[in-house]
């Protein structure tokens, strides 16, 4: 095979790789999570299914991408016992940014990683209770 071809075929296959991660990521996207805050409302504790909620959109803006809407992409949230006990590990995962997840602590408040953080506690059948911003910034460094 000549140079040429090879580089033609080898950019077709990366076209066609980007497009199917596209595609899938475009319908993650488009099928927004049912929200976890009924759930927790059913569990007769308002104030906790509001601040499920409002961790739910910042988790939509900052995590869905690699996660998914669903915590079931990439590196799994649902199920995933790492996020469902003690909130110590999901904070400084969320702050520091281990292996090739971005580091969220210079860009998010501790308000803020304790609303995502209490999201993901709360979802998928984790059932935790709030996480606080003072959790997050005894944890920051």
């Amino acid at each position: 095979m000549t140079p040429a071809r090879r580089l033609r075929a080898s950019l077709g296959f990366l076209c066609l790789a980007a497009g199917v991660q596209g595609s899938a990521l475009a319908q993650d996207q488009a099928t927004p999570p049912p929200s976890p805050a009924q759930e927790v409302a059913a569990s007769a504790d308002p104030a906790l299914a509001a601040e499920v909620e409002a961790g739910r959109g910042l988790y939509l803006k900052n995590c869905r991408t690699c996660h998914g809407s669903k915590g079931t992409a990439g590196v799994p949230l649902a199920g995933n016992p790492k996020v469902s006990g003690d909130p110590g590990y999901l904070i400084w995962a969320i702050l520091t940014g281990p292996g090739y997840m971005p580091e969220f602590g210079p860009v998010l408040t501790d308000a803020d990683v304790a609303g995502i953080s209490t999201f993901i506690m709360n979802s998928w059948g984790n059932d935790y209770g709030p996480v606080t911003a003072e959790d997050v910034s005894g944890l920051r460094q």
